[in-house]
């Protein structure tokens, strides 16, 4: 074996590993895209309907307490549950985050086991084009995105 047939195996070998490495890379990046848009997303929908809860609970409270404030000392003594805020002003919102939490983690699974699954092809050899792992990374995002903003649509409704 001569000198110039051991670089040319070589030079094979290397452009081989570049290419397969270059779509390993854009696999991961576009999971990653993925999964950051899910994560902003939730977390937007969390601030916003958090916020809007916070403000209801203390308007609540407020009314609660002018309410007490006006009705005196032995009228609160006498019903004091009557003078609180309901429950579901508290646990509604907990269990909306509950929910979206739960719901964006099994987008964000989704999404990490496309791109694994992808990837670990790519290394086998396995024909899978980086399209059509894109394209299901993306649809499993989307999806991720409807269900987030039906969930918001329902507790602000």
């Amino acid at each position: 074996m001569n000198l110039q047939s051991v670089v040319e195996d070589v030079k094979v070998r290397v452009e081989t590993i570049s290419t397969t490495g270059q779509k390993v890379a854009e696999i991961s990046l576009d999971s990653l895209k993925q999964a950051g848009d899910i994560v902003v997303e939730t977390f937007q929908t969390l601030v916003t309907d958090n916020t809007a809860a916070a403000k209801e609970i203390y308007s609540a409270a407020l009314t609660s307490f002018e309410k007490a404030k006006t009705d005196g000392l032995k009228a609160v003594a006498a019903a004091p549950i009557s003078y609180l805020p309901t429950t579901d002003l508290v646990v509604a919102p907990f269990n909306h985050t509950v929910t979206v939490f739960s719901k964006s983690g099994d987008e964000l699974y989704k999404v990490v086991k496309t791109g694994f699954s992808t990837i670990q092809a790519q290394l086998s050899g396995k024909p899978v084009t980086i399209e059509k792992a894109v394209k299901s990374v993306k649809a499993g995002a989307k999806k991720a995105t409807a269900t987030v903003k039906k969930a918001a649509a329902k507790v602000t409704k």
